[in-house]
């Protein structure tokens, strides 16, 4: 194939990737210390910036050479992304089921780089089309640079993308103050909307004066970006530096690094050839692959290198695994995004592989204990009306820890009283959202649902936050909030932030120092954190991942369907509270879903391999919907009796019979707004006699009251009947 000229080469990367030929490279000088990898004077920033991003094929590839030790580490990554195609035709991470437009984006730009076909290319273009992962209206700010994923997949493919999501991409987006204070929308998402609407615009003027507002207010001094307005004088991040420059060149804009910015970004550079997301940074101290990988893109755009190249090369071949992937960090596990950053990077400082790369090992854990066991937690339950009830789902569901969200402590006292006295092998502890709670990270931004918490149910922290909607500091809050809580033997749960530059520094701070025990992946309704974030795969292995129920309303009895749709299981030797810590520090844990949201097929979510071995050999011991177990109840009957706390309906002498039949909840979970009765009361008897209930109707309640008159009355007999299938179901209830 003769050689492209480099004009050709810009023509094929503004082609939007509708080319399909190869594109020949062999001519071009790619080993290391010799000249610059491209010459600015002879092909545009922004050609070079998006690299593989829009060429049809690799135009500039690592070179893997021809020893076969060498041809097989090519082959070793391709088996290795091979290995997360899933059967809905697109790729996903390995420890789960569904495939997901994040991993596919990775896998299809690993194939491109590797010279590789991809495989089923027209099967995995209708997933790239039909699969968006998030419902509308769940997440809390447009997802852009998932919708960018989407169409590149498409545009890589050869297929239209389409233009319907234009409409959309007119303006930056205003983020609700609720979740950040300043309305800071994520830069990262701001950016892959002016890449979008490049992408399927018709119109060569893109020029918008709202855009390019958004972006130059986020330029520093020294020409990095960061999230918030460079008028806080915060510092850069290194990633958003190349989100920021790319979005304005794609507005039109002619922008450039200073020499103080690219000063700036070569002393990024760590001892160890990689990058960290700024210089000195306080939080978040590490190097990685997506750092080093915006450090070298920036660097070649600015016709520069790293101080270290050899180093950066060295660096970014020694997070390559034995399992053919290269993972971020050297304590990350191999994924398909690391492995295309490092591939890019790779790419763009033109290294040359004189000899095999030296797979690493992937991270061993120690064997698990023969004495553990399987049990299971629920994080952020109700902490709400009736504690009776919360200890008979516990009962029926198979719950052995109970983090009751926001509950005062004599409703935990009282449940727990309550599970003593019936035998029921259930512990209630905390599980806080501690709302009004804002923590601050310069350059970031302010954000709420930072301060989630599970703790013993007897510890006494006190009110927080000190000053409701008012910003701290993180560097104040984990002094003091976090420390506290890890003192009282509890641990902070990352409930979601969408911002993956800031969520990256926190986590990597967690594995550092514990402030974060665990990340939620599952959350009540349709949510999965892991489709909104994808990026917080990363930390799968190195953090827990917990099923978040985040309750919202009051009864117990009206949050079944979540309570039975999701948990979390940990291994322990029992289902004490330091046998749930030590399972949560070691990574014991495993979220797990099975409902409609998952088509009732199991997802899993975290843990290391050989946990999510060990809880899936036992399958048995712990799955709500196999044996007795299999069908929810159609009615909760619960005898009430003078002077019992928090229990609607309680008399002030003598017995009632309260039932709640089941109803869907019209608004969902979070609103508890009761809606389509799914149950009919048949009869209630009291011993041998039919007796008729009241009905009592509130907005988020309705239960059936009846006060027992009869003396010596020595049972309660109530006949449910469901409405869907006719099934009936018989509740006993002794009254003596």
């Amino acid at each position: 194939m003769p050689a492209i000229p480099y004009s050709r080469h810009r023509d094929l990367l503004n082609d939007g990737g509708r080319s399909t030929a190869f594109v020949d490279t062999s001519h071009l000088d790619y080993e290391i210390g010799t000249k610059p990898l491209m010459d600015s004077r002879t092909i545009s920033r922004r050609a070079f910036a998006r690299g593989l991003s829009s060429l049809p094929f690799a135009a500039c590839l690592p070179s893997f050479g021809s020893t076969d030790s060498v041809r097989y580490s090519r082959d070793r990554i391709l088996a290795f992304v091979r290995r997360h195609r899933k059967s809905g035709g697109g790729y996903g991470w390995l420890s789960r089921t569904k495939a997901h437009i994040t991993p596919t984006f990775a896998a299809v730009g690993c194939y491109r780089m590797l010279q590789s076909p991809v495989p089923e290319a027209e099967v995995l273009a209708d997933f790239a089309r039909s699969h968006y992962p998030i419902p509308d209206g769940l997440s809390q700010q447009p997802l852009w640079r998932i919708d960018y994923e989407q169409a590149q997949v498409l545009s890589w493919l050869g297929k239209p993308i389409g233009s319907d999501k234009l409409a959309m991409l007119q303006e930056p987006f205003v983020y609700n103050t609720y979740f950040e204070q300043n309305a800071y929308p994520t830069l990262q998402h701001q950016a892959m909307a002016v890449r979008l609407r490049k992408m399927i615009s018709t119109d060569k003027d893109l020029s918008s004066t709202a855009w390019e507002r958004y972006f130059k207010l986020r330029r520093r001094p020294n020409g990095t970006f960061n999230n918030s307005a460079a008028t806080d004088g915060s510092d850069g991040h290194i990633v958003n530096t190349l989100w920021g420059m790319e979005a304005l060149e794609d507005l039109g804009q002619q922008v450039h690094l200073p020499a103080v910015g690219i000063a700036w970004i070569r002393s990024c550079q760590r001892d160890t050839g990689g990058f960290t997301w700024c210089p000195v940074p306080e939080l978040g101290r590490c190097e990685n692959m997506i750092y080093t990988w915006a450090a070298v893109s920036l660097l070649s755009q600015a016709n520069s290198r790293p101080r270290d190249t050899d180093g950066c090369v060295r660096w970014i071949h020694d997070q390559f695994t034995d399992g053919g992937g290269f993972r971020s960090s050297a304590l990350a596990n191999p994924n398909l995004t690391a492995t295309y950053y490092a591939l890019d990077a790779l790419r763009i400082l033109g290294a040359s592989a004189s000899g095999p790369i030296r797979p690493r090992p992937a991270r061993r854990s120690p064997p698990l204990p023969s004495t553990l066991k399987v049990y299971s937690a629920q994080i952020e339950a109700p902490g709400n009306g009736s504690p009776s009830e919360a200890v008979v789902l516990a009962e029926r569901l198979n719950i052995h820890l109970w983090t009751a969200k926001n509950a005062s402590r004599p409703w935990i006292a009282e449940a727990q009283r309550i599970a003593g006295v019936q035998g029921v092998n259930v512990q209630f502890a905390r599980g806080d959202e501690e709302y009004g709670t804002y923590t601050s990270v310069r350059g970031f931004g302010t954000y709420s649902h930072l301060d989630d918490l599970v703790a013993p149910g007897d510890v006494q922290l006190g009110p927080y936050p000190p000053q409701k909607e008012v910003a701290l500091p993180w560097t104040e809050f984990r002094d003091t909030r976090i420390k506290a809580i890890r003192e009282d033997k509890g641990r902070m749960v990352w409930q979601f932030n969408e911002n993956e530059e800031l969520t990256r520094i926190l986590l990597d701070e967690a594995c550092r120092t514990g402030d974060y025990g665990a990340i939620s992946s599952f959350h009540f309704g349709l949510d999965d954190f892991l489709d909104f974030e994808p990026f917080l795969m990363e930390w799968e292995g190195r953090l827990a991942m917990i099923g978040l129920q985040d309750s919202h309303g009051g009864e117990s009895w009206w949050w079944t369907s979540q309570l039975e749709g999701f948990r979390t299981l940990y291994l322990a030797e029992d289902p004490s509270w330091d046998g749930f810590l030590k399972a949560m520090d070691n990574k014991w844990v495993l979220a797990v879903r099975r409902d409609s949201s998952t088509n009732h097929q199991i997802e899993w979510s975290g843990a290391l391999p050989e946990v999510r071995r060990f809880i899936a050999d036992r399958e048995q011991d712990w799955s709500w919907w196999t044996g007795s177990r299999s069908n929810r109840s159609l009615a909760m009957l619960t005898v009430l009796r003078p002077n019992m706390p928090f229990e609607a309906g309680a008399p002030k002498g003598g017995l009632s019979i309260r039932v709640r039949l089941r109803f869907g909840l019209g608004d969902g979970p979070n609103k508890a707004v009761l809606h389509e009765q799914q149950s009919e009361l048949v009869s209630m008897h009291i011993d041998d006699r039919e007796v008729h209930p009241e009905e009592v109707g509130l907005d988020h309640d309705r239960y059936l009251l009846y006060h027992v008159r009869e003396s010596g009355s020595r049972a309660v007999s109530v006949v449910v009947r469901d409405l869907t299938n006719r099934r009936i179901e018989t509740l006993h209830a002794d009254l003596s």
